[in-house]
């Protein structure tokens, strides 16, 4: 099942999404995750250590691991349910000098049919005093793509992503962000799960099928908006829009609605509404 390293993806960015100028506090996590639904079950550990090395350095490590049973759509059209098990670690390094943090990332992703290497690095930069902090970020994905139906299929995929961010605190009780993201993509971008049925005279069933054709390039962008305000009764308000297009002429906006609220330091009550909208290709 091709997922494309998504999740290697968020824990990449997620070494770079505190504040520059503080590192981030020492911590150990461990987690169990499980997801059922649509005829499909996901479950696994993760485990996630930080620890400070003096003033100005920090360093992340994590692992995780996920295991799917049944089967997605893509395959039940095809073949039978599967099972198949995907591990992941994660290492990652903070540097803080003065008002300058510099975070590097590296993760592997290893399943069935699908290998990914992610490297990531960001620069961020408080200014104006503090209030205002500006990061560049650039992350560079080294994939391998194969089939479990195919032991002999095996097509490379490289990904390039720029990103640009600013965070303004603009009043005590007011914070926004905005960010702006590039993504190029160069190789085999298919789901080799996924075939067209076509009318074939030639066939005893009277049909045949051959794999989709798709670009070998793709380049998209993305802009978000994001505000966070606090409220006077230990509650905060947040909102966020998303804007994405791309080369292949796909557009989403995606808008989303959410409130806070803590209950005696102890609990943590949080509702959102989502609304998202997507063109076809």
């Amino acid at each position: 099942m091709i997922r494309r390293g998504l999740i290697s993806v968020i824990l990449l960015l997620s070494f770079g999404a505190s504040h520059a100028g503080v590192l981030p506090d020492d911590r150990a996590d461990v987690l169990y995750h499980l997801y059922d639904g649509g005829g499909v079950e996901i479950d696994g550990p993760s485990v996630l250590v930080r620890k400070k090395a003096g003033k100005s350095m920090s360093f992340v490590g994590n692992y995780y691991v996920d295991m799917i049973s049944s089967a997605s759509i893509d395959v039940i059209t095809t073949a039978s349910p599967y099972t198949e098990e995907r591990t992941q670690w994660s290492l990652g390094m903070d540097y803080l000098r003065g008002n300058t943090t510099m975070r590097v990332g590296y993760t592997n992703s290893v399943e069935s049919d699908f290998d990914a290497n992610s490297y990531a690095f960001s620069d961020s930069q408080d200014m104006f005093g503090d209030l205002t902090t500006l990061t560049l970020s650039y992350g560079l994905g080294d994939d391998l793509v194969r089939s479990s139906v195919d032991e002999n299929f095996e097509e490379p995929l490289d990904r390039q992503t720029y990103g640009l961010g600013i965070t303004q605190i603009l009043t005590k009780n007011l914070i926004s962000t905005i960010n702006v993201e590039t993504v190029t993509e160069e190789g085999y971008l298919n789901n080799p799960y996924r075939v067209v049925r076509y009318a074939d005279p030639l066939s005893a069933t009277g049909y045949s099928f051959e794999p989709e054709l798709y670009p070998n390039t793709r380049t998209s962008n993305a802009v978000a908006l994001r505000g966070k305000y606090h409220l006077p009764w230990r509650g905060a308000a947040h909102g966020e829009y998303r804007f994405f297009d791309d080369d292949w002429d796909i557009r989403a906006h995606n808008a989303e609605l959410g409130y806070t609220h803590t209950f005696r330091d102890r609990w943590i009550v949080e509702a959102r509404y989502r609304y998202y909208t997507q063109d076809a290709a």
